[in-house]
């Protein structure tokens, strides 16, 4: 077999696992959700991009290219600077795709000794370069045909779809090179790999931070035009040529073909070269001894604050939580995800030094999914190999289900009520509406626990995430975050409805504009369908909670 052949082998193996894993719909709900996104997000982005380039086309071929202008900037000009900016975007998903879990092969050892590096090094590029082709090739091949149909040129959906194919190969040749160095780095020294959990945690901080301020945005600003004038703008001429009225330089569409060859080539032999470093050495704490349990680590001190109040048995559950989550931080990463919410919110405080009316209500509903997600969204994954002696001992589902809950509230309760207070009176909201936006913090906590219990038991998760090739956690399953923040949010937006006269005329107005055939609904209509949506919504942690600990004490290991 050739050397070629090898790669297309290894490559084909890589891509069939990962379509048998996300389409075997005998594998679970996980699955098929997967399965259902992909088609969802495939349709709406090639549908909704032919559209809009099939409008842009109708502008372009009525000679009205201006209309397309940004700035100062012409169209042709502005589509290289924002088609290369993207190009980036997408480099840096292969950056981080290799530090993670892409960054070795399945069955190393055994592929290893039967085949060249450099032809492995092949095979996991041109997988990573078929992923690329499923997610963007689609939306290209419609966005191609949109403005070949709006310019009445058959160029653009040739051309259109050969360009994104010539992007992907100069976004994997980078991107996984330069994130399988950054990955040799994070796990062969020593002191990196030591403090690997709390660079991490600094990274995410950091990435949260440049978000609030608003950093990204003037980075991606300052970048436009040094992007615009790279080579990786010449992919604009390349899909764009011989569209009426843009202008593309021949020149460039032919530059691009040659800088897709050069980059390629490139990315062989540097992920080569970077690969048999990184491959062939071992991990910088590999045969290390682990870290001794220290005194602080067995001392039942917060056993014996919490006893008193909560019994000891039960206080003991919330303490070997809190005890699983310290040694395991990364699962608590994903509870900070709606900080991303208020990102926006934030940059803008930043620069008016003003905080909106509406952020305190956002901030309610925020920190009650927090304080939902923490320990309760999946408690039986959470106990791994320790699920059965936990199902086998004296303890029954009400007093583990009662754990569980307040090993977050009695975390969370207390940040929860100080944040929202902080923001309440910060904010133009008066006295009186601060005053009971503080005081309903715990409540929808509570609320949330007592639902997000329930789901976790209905859709628990055992297998470990890999978040690294080194790394792994076990995560609430994708149905069960889902249910939940459907639930969270479709609680909060009825009970605004009911609650604000300019909620429900918001509401009103996105309602009737999504409904179909010219169907509309009217202010009032839709507050009586919000407050009888309201009585099973506010009973369901009633029920959850209840279910949940009729499924601790029914539950049997197969």
């Amino acid at each position: 077999m050739s050397a070629l052949a090898h790669s297309r082998r290894l490559a084909w193996i890589d891509v069939t696992r990962m379509l048998r894993k996300h389409t075997d719909w005998g594998n679970g709900a996980t699955s098929a959700m997967g399965a259902v996104m992909y088609v969802v997000i495939f349709g709406a982005s090639t549908v909704s991009g032919g559209y809009v380039a099939y409008r842009a086309g109708q502008s372009l071929a009525g000679g009205n290219a201006g209309l397309l202008d940004v700035g100062p900037f012409t169209a042709i000009e502005a589509v290289r600077g924002i088609l290369a900016l993207f190009w980036l975007v997408l480099t840096m998903v292969y950056v981080v795709r290799a530090v993670g879990q892409r960054g070795t092969l399945a069955q190393a050892e055994g592929i290893l000794t039967v085949v060249p590096t450099g032809q492995a090094v092949v095979g996991l590029l041109l997988a990573e370069y078929v992923y690329f082709l499923l997610w963007l090739l689609p939306p290209g091949i419609g966005i191609g045909v949109g403005l070949a149909i709006g310019s009445g040129t058959p160029a653009p959906a040739l051309l259109v779809p050969l360009a994104v194919a010539a992007a992907g190969v100069a976004s994997v040749g980078i991107g996984y090179p330069v994130g399988l160095g950054i990955r040799h780095v994070a796990t062969r020294f020593e002191f990196v790999a030591r403090h690997k959990g709390g660079i991490v945690l600094v990274v995410f901080v950091a990435y949260f931070a440049i978000l609030a301020t608003g950093t990204l945005d003037r980075i991606m600003i300052r970048l436009f035009e040094p992007m615009q004038a790279s080579p990786f703008g010449w992919y604009a001429d390349l899909g764009l040529l011989g569209t009426p009225a843009l202008n593309a330089a021949t020149r460039s569409a032919a530059a691009a073909i040659v800088l897709t060859l050069v980059v390629g080539l490139l990315g062989v032999v540097v992920g080569t070269r970077v690969a048999e470093r990184h491959w062939f050495s071992d991990p910088a704490l590999a045969g290390a001894d682990p870290p001794a349990t220290t005194v602080e680590d067995s001392a039942p001190g917060f056993e014996r604050r919490l006893a008193p109040i909560f019994g000891r048995a039960t206080a003991s559950l919330i303490v070997l939580s809190w005890r699983r989550a310290r040694r395991s931080p990364m699962k608590l990463l994903y509870a900070f995800y709606p900080l991303l919410f208020i990102a926006g919110p934030l940059a803008g405080i930043l620069q008016s030094g003003q905080v909106p009316a509406y952020l305190p209500y956002l901030v309610v509903v925020l920190v009650a999914w927090m304080a939902g997600v923490i320990f309760t969204l999946n408690p039986l994954g959470d106990q791994g190999a320790a699920l059965a002696s936990t199902l086998l001992s004296r303890v029954d589902g009400r007093r583990f289900v009662r754990a569980i809950v307040l090993a977050g509230l009695v975390v969370a309760v207390p940040l929860g009520v100080i944040v929202t207070a902080a923001v309440a009176v910060l904010s133009p909201v008066d006295v009186e509406t601060a005053a009971l936006l503080v005081a309903a913090t715990p409540v929808t906590m509570l609320v949330a626990a007592a639902l997000s219990v329930g789901i976790g038991m209905a859709f628990p998760k055992f297998e470990a995430t890999t978040v690294t090739r080194s790394m792994k956690t076990v995560l609430p399953s994708r149905w069960a975050f889902l249910l939940f923040t459907l639930y969270l949010f479709g609680t909060a937006a009825a009970a605004g409805i009911v609650a604000e006269e300019f909620v429900r005329i918001l509401a009103t107005g996105l309602v009737s504009w999504a409904l179909p055939f010219g169907w509309s609904v009217g202010a009032g209509t839709l507050y009586w369908i919000a407050a009888v949506a309201l009585v099973p919504l506010l009973l369901a942690p009633v029920v959850a909670y209840r279910y949940a600990v009729r499924r601790f004490d029914r539950y049997t290991l197969a």
